[in-house]
């Protein structure tokens, strides 16, 4: 099943969530070196605002979150409420950043990758990008899933026996956020012995397909602002309205994380 990531009893918490302490570089030595015990799939989630959202009404992304080996803190907000609790994350550690580092870094003799992306071109691209790594048929095998594919019983457990086929030790999902958690999440026992990781927008970014903010902007925590600017239409609601429950969910949480907090003072 997807482990947890067993840190101290005393590790602060936000939101209920054990947050990963390594830093992206460290992370991301764990995920290209760890051993795939115990058996299971191990989800590696990239907590933002919208997914605390979403984590406040949402049972089955709670539940994936839960379960949950590693959460990194991907959003700013999320990043500096963790600091202010007491939770010693080194940095950022975002969804887009980790796969763009183990992209340079997978190894065809060692890793063996199977994704789930959202069309052809992303698929094509991402092919191209890591065959020039080596990849090829063997080692890389790349989905573009039908739309509504997580409703269909009969075609998940076609794509999941199709994933065990390949034995891959590393599953991207990058169908976009709850669908890509809650898929791995339910569909666990089915996987194999894989890393997990829900990527969200990096595949697009990686292959060209969508332009990354620069990088004055991310490390001021204002990538949420470029996005904007070149989707407005799909990311008012989220940024202008859904980020709301963001202060709700932290107005909740707060007394919680301040007594953890003052057990580990």
């Amino acid at each position: 099943m997807i482990g947890r990531a067993h840190q101290a009893a005393s590790t602060p918490r936000i939101f209920g969530l054990e947050l990963s302490l390594l830093d992206r570089e460290a992370l991301a030595e764990e995920l290209l070196a760890t051993p795939h015990e115990p058996a299971g799939a191990k989800l590696v989630a990239t907590i933002n605002v919208d997914h605390v959202v979403t984590l406040r009404t949402d049972q089955r992304f709670r539940d994936a979150y839960d379960s949950a080996w590693r959460i990194t803190a991907d959003g700013a907000p999320v990043y500096l409420y963790a600091r202010a609790s007491g939770v010693r994350v080194p940095e950022r550690v975002t969804g887009s950043d980790l796969f763009a580092t183990l992209v340079e870094r997978w190894d065809p003799k060692r890793h063996r990758l199977y994704m789930l992306v959202a069309n052809d071109e992303a698929a094509r691209r991402m092919t191209r990008i890591l065959a020039e790594r080596g990849y090829d048929e063997d080692t890389l095998t790349i989905d573009v899933p039908k739309f509504g594919f997580e409703k269909d019983a009969a075609y998940n457990e076609e794509l999941t026996a199709r994933i065990r086929a390949k034995r891959p030790t590393h599953i991207i999902l990058g169908v976009g956020a709850p669908k890509s958690e809650i898929w791995a999440y339910e569909h666990r026992h089915a996987l194999g012995d894989a890393v997990v990781l829900c990527v969200g927008a990096a595949i697009e970014f990686t292959t060209g397909l969508k332009q990354r903010s620069p990088m004055f902007m991310r490390r001021v925590g204002m990538e949420w602002m470029w996005r904007f600017g070149t989707e407005p239409r799909r990311l008012f609601h989220r940024y202008f309205v859904r980020s709301f429950g963001f202060i709700l969910a932290v107005i909740a949480d707060r007394p919680r994380a301040a007594e953890l907090q003052a057990r580990n003072d």
